[in-house]
Formats: structure tokens, C-alpha cells, sequence
């Protein structure tokens, strides 16, 4: 389905199991201006609704991911309008990739510069095209980024990293330098990026929907900064929760009854 302006949106997979957003403006390499803000917004929370869906695919039409914010909504904002930009508009929109019910992978490729980054950086996974370009440059027109990008850099990364990439302002950083540092989940061949991503899309597809959203939520949780204990009682409460479903009593009845099957041809 085509139904935004700026975003491609496609229910498919097995089972419907796949959602796939593509930021879709490839002349402009998928800069981000406030009417893709606004259909990615509606798109995520859209597929955060998506009853058979387990999976997030998040890319961008054409030869790159995202170029970042573009620059001609600049000059359109004031004092009140950036700060809404900033604190409604792009918090809004992390938020909806952040805490969206789905796992959220990013599909890297090209550029993926400033307020793409930013994007990736929202996801839970983030696969690269070894011939990837990655940074973020706000800070050579005097500012910083400003959708998380700041903060992110510096929970991600080792402080004296994400510092370099900040302060450096470098738009041309490879997948593989990513990586070594530590802020990719994994890089891959351009002959193969899209089979790989696949590869790993089956993976997840064929994991229970509940036990998906509920590991997303927990390491959340800690990641986000809450106390060792507390974050351990939000463990435990769901495994609980999961223990007890149906799906997961299912699976579970049937690795015991595998297990004694097992058991008894081993006597025989």
C-alpha cells in the first residue's frame, strides 16, 4: 500500500507478520521535511496497531536510508516552532519508533546522516550495507542533534566515541567503523545486504509475538536507566505473565512430551 505522500507502507511476511516502512523521497535521498515527519508519525503508530504484525522493517526507497532533515524547512522555523519541531514533532516520532509494541529494524544503506541516524538510533536493530555512510554534522551549522541523537550517541557508545562523533561533525563514517565501535547490530556485503536482512527477519517472525514485545519492554527498561531490582521485578513479572499464556503453555507442553518421547526411546 502507497497511501502517504512521503512513506511507503506494506503489510506482508508470513502471516502478515511484517511491516515495512520506506521513507520515500529517493531524489532528495529521503530528507526528512515536516510532511514525512508527519506520515512516518501516522505510520508507526499505525503499525504498532497491526494485529499480526511482529516486526518493524524501517528503510528508504532508493539508494539511501535517510540524508537527514532537509534543509529547505530550516529557514521556516522561529524560536516557537523549532522547539516544537524539536520537543513535539521529532520526540513524537521516536517515541513511536522507541516504544512501539513491534521489534523495529533499521535497513541501513547509503546515507544515513543527522536526523537519519537519529532515526536509526530510535530502532532496536540496525543493519548495515558495508558501503553505508553514517554520521552526524549539526554541529557545523552550530547546533546539535536534536531528535535524541545527543543522548543516544552517548547511552550507545563508549563516551570518548560518541563524543568524536558528535564534536567531529564527519558526514562520510563507514558501516565498518560503526561497527568496531560498537553501534551497529551488524554489517553486511552489498551482494548480500538484502538476503541477510531477510535471513534475520525469518528469524524473528518465527518467535511468539508476546515474547518478542515483552523482551523489547524489559530491556527497555533497564536500558532507560531504571534500578537494578526494579528492573529484575519487571523481568520476573514477565515471565510470569508469559508463562501462563496460551501460546506459551502450548510450547511448553510440547517440549516436555518431546523430551519424555526422547527419554523413552533412549531406554528402549
Amino acid at each position: 500500500m502507497a497511501d502517504y505522500e512521503t512513506v511507503l507502507y506494506e503489510v506482508g511476511g508470513p502471516e502478515g507478520a511484517v511491516v515495512t516502512i520506506t521513507m520515500n523521497r529517493p531524489d532528495q535521498r529521503n530528507a526528512i521535511n515536516r510532511q514525512m515527519a508527519d506520515d512516518l508519525l501516522d505510520a508507526f503508530r499505525r503499525a504498532d496497531a497491526e494485529p499480526g504484525a511482529k516486526v518493524i522493517l524501517f528503510t528508504g526507497a532508493g539508494k539511501s536510508f535517510c540524508a537527514g532533515g532537509d534543509l529547505s524547512v530550516l529557514p521556516t522555523f522561529d524560536h516557537y516552532t523549532m522547539v516544537d519541531w524539536l520537543g513535539k514533532t521529532g520526540l513524537s516520532l521516536v517515541r513511536a519508533i522507541t516504544e512501539n509494541n513491534k521489534v523495529v529494524i533499521a535497513k541501513v544503506k547509503g546515507h544515513c546522516i543527522a536526523g537519519g541516524l537519529e532515526l536509526a538510533l530510535a530502532c532496536d536493530l540496525i543493519y548495515a550495507s558495508e558501503r553505508t555512510k553514517l554520521g552526524v554534522t549539526e554541529v557545523a551549522m552550530g547546533i546539535l542533534p536534536g531528535w535524541g541523537g545527543t543522548v543516544r550517541l552517548a547511552r550507545c557508545l563508549p563516551i570518548f566515541r560518541a563524543r568524536e562523533i558528535l564534536l567531529s561533525g564527519k558526514n562520510d563514517y563507514t558501516a565498518r567503523e560503526f561497527y568496531d565501535m560498537g553501534l551497529l547490530t551488524r554489517v553486511y556485503a552489498q551482494d548480500e545486504f538484502d538476503e541477510k536482512v531477510d535471513e534475520m527477519l525469518a528469524v524473528f517472525c518465527a518467535k511468539p509475538a508476546d515474547a518478542l514485545r515483552m523482551g523489547k519492554a524489559v530491556m527497555k527498561e533497564s536500558f532507560d536507566g531504571m534500578p537494578l531490582d526494579s528492573a529484575m521485578n519487571v523481568e520476573r513479572e514477565a515471565i510470569a505473565w508469559l508463562f501462563h499464556s496460551e501460546l506459551v503453555t502450548g510450547l511448553r507442553e510440547a517440549a516436555v512430551a518431546a523430551f519424555e518421547a526422547a527419554s523413552k526411546q533412549q531406554d528402549a
